[in-house]
């Protein structure tokens, strides 16, 4: 007889208990190809269980392939089923070790990106939330185009250029999840193997590692309070595309002034490259409105 060991209290439900031990049990070879296994109503009255719960676990491992029937004879150990078991190394998980990132009342988070949370209005958001998803069209819970949804594209057009003074098309905007696939595409589109890039000095990691990926050799341009001290711009290179945070270099924080937003513009026609502009925090202002975008001048 077939011995399954049953804890009723565990969380896993009998039938999953019932399923696992006899799947283990064929591959590594307990139960032997053409072996036959008892009927549903032997084994239910052995563990104590409903025959339910044998017929499911039963045609569960059917379903897999694991057992076979054969007319009027039973239930059968399908062929081909043993898996021959490899020992595992035994690692030690860093996960029960990790450092709490939530930092304590009386610390300081400098951590860039991350925003004061306390100050998010969860109520609202909930409310338009759920608004939103009670009136939304079933057209718009199914795969739309990988541009983005096209109203949307329409709205932040109008957004784009009456806020940042970006002129453009909807057709020439595209949904991203962030500014990392924003930049993985452009660096997709517009790098080869060997192909320079200008960029700001100092800038991101993450960033670096996008462009040196995509097989582009970086010229870095120091910054200032400014930003990009654009008369160092190499005049012997012919990059591929400058990049640039014009509206607030990160990490200094400077707003590139007009003067040097023509230089860039004046390099990028003479060198016939491109002008990447990440317009990074550039909604967050103390005070007065958000500087203008480079590819507004343009």
């Amino acid at each position: 007889m077939l011995w399954i060991p049953i804890d009723r209290t565990k969380d896993a439900p009998l039938i999953r208990q019932v399923y696992r031990q006899i799947r283990t049990a064929i591959l590594q070879g307990e139960l032997l190809a053409g072996e036959k296994l008892p009927s549903t109503r032997e084994l239910a009255n052995e563990l104590h269980v409903s025959r339910n719960v044998v017929i499911e676990a039963y045609d569960q491992l059917l379903a897999e392939g694991y057992l076979v029937t054969r007319q009027g004879a039973g239930t059968y150990v399908a062929e081909g089923t043993y898996l021959e078991q490899v020992p595992s190394e035994q690692t030690t998980s860093s996960f029960e070790q990790k450092v709490e990132l939530t930092p304590k009342k009386d610390m300081i988070d400098f951590r860039s990106g991350i925003p004061d949370l306390t100050f998010f209005p969860r109520r609202i958001w909930a409310k338009l939330s759920y608004e939103v998803c009670h009136d939304i069209s079933h057209s718009l819970l199914s795969y739309g185009n990988p541009e983005g949804v096209p109203e949307f594209r329409a709205i932040l057009a109008r957004y784009l250029v009456k806020t940042r003074g970006v002129h453009c098309q909807p057709e020439q905007l595209v949904i991203t999840s962030g500014a990392t696939q924003a930049l993985t595409l452009v660096a997709k589109l517009l790098l080869s193997e060997g192909e320079q890039v200008v960029i700001e000095d100092p800038i991101t990691h993450d960033i670096q590692s996008i462009f040196k990926s995509a097989g582009a050799s970086l010229y870095p341009v120091p910054v200032d309070e400014q930003g990009m001290r654009t008369e160092l711009l190499p005049s012997e290179l012919h990059p591929s595309f400058v990049f640039v945070t014009p509206s607030h270099q990160f990490p200094v924080g400077g707003a590139l002034p007009i003067q040097r937003r023509i230089q860039l513009i004046q390099f990028a026609r003479e060198k016939s490259c491109y002008l990447v502009e990440d317009d990074y925090d550039s909604e967050f202002r103390y005070e007065g409105a958000p500087v203008s975008s480079l590819q507004g001048l343009d």
